[in-house]
C-alpha cells in the first residue's frame, strides 16, 4: 500500500491529545490520526447514512404505533362515557315540578364538585402524559 503525506495543523490541545494516545498505545501519531479519519469517512458513508435512516424509520414507526394505541384507548374512554350518559339518562325519571328548583341549586353544587374533580383528574393525566413521553423518549434512545 502506498502513503502519501498530507500536512495537518492541530490546535495545541488536540495535538497533545494525539501524542499522548500514541505514546499509551504505543503507536505514531499518523497511525492515531489515520484510523480517526477512516472512522469519520466510515461513518458518513453512504450504507452508514442507509443504516441511521432504517434505525430511525423503525422508531417512527414504533412511536406512530404507540400513538395509535394511546387514540384507540381514548376512543374506548370517550365511548364508554357516552354509553355511561346515554344508559343514565334513560333510566333517570325526570323530576316532579315542585323538586325543580331545589334540584337546579343541588344540580349547580354537583356540577362545581364535578368540574373540580376533572381539573384534579386532567392534571394527573397530564403528568402521566408527560413521564409516559419521557420513557417513551428513553426507550427510543436505547
Amino acid at each position: 500500500m502506498s502513503t502519501t503525506g498530507i500536512r495537518a495543523y492541530f490546535e495545541n490541545t488536540l495535538a497533545r491529545e494525539i501524542a499522548r494516545m500514541a505514546r499509551v498505545q504505543g503507536r505514531s501519531e499518523s497511525s492515531i490520526i489515520v484510523e480517526a479519519v477512516r472512522v469519520y469517512l466510515a461513518a458518513r458513508s453512504e450504507g452508514a447514512l442507509e443504516a441511521a435512516g432504517e434505525t430511525q424509520k423503525r422508531q417512527l414507526n414504533r412511536i406512530e404505533a404507540r400513538i395509535d394505541r394511546l387514540f384507540a384507548d381514548q376512543a374506548g374512554i370517550d365511548q364508554a362515557i357516552y354509553c355511561f350518559v346515554r344508559l343514565w339518562l334513560e333510566h333517570n325519571p325526570p323530576l316532579p315540578e315542585d323538586y325543580a328548583e331545589s334540584a337546579a341549586a343541588s344540580a349547580s353544587a354537583r356540577l362545581e364538585h364535578f368540574s373540580e374533580y376533572v381539573r384534579r383528574t386532567a392534571a394527573k393525566t397530564a403528568r402521566s402524559q408527560r413521564s409516559t413521553l419521557a420513557s417513551l423518549s428513553h426507550e427510543d434512545a436505547e
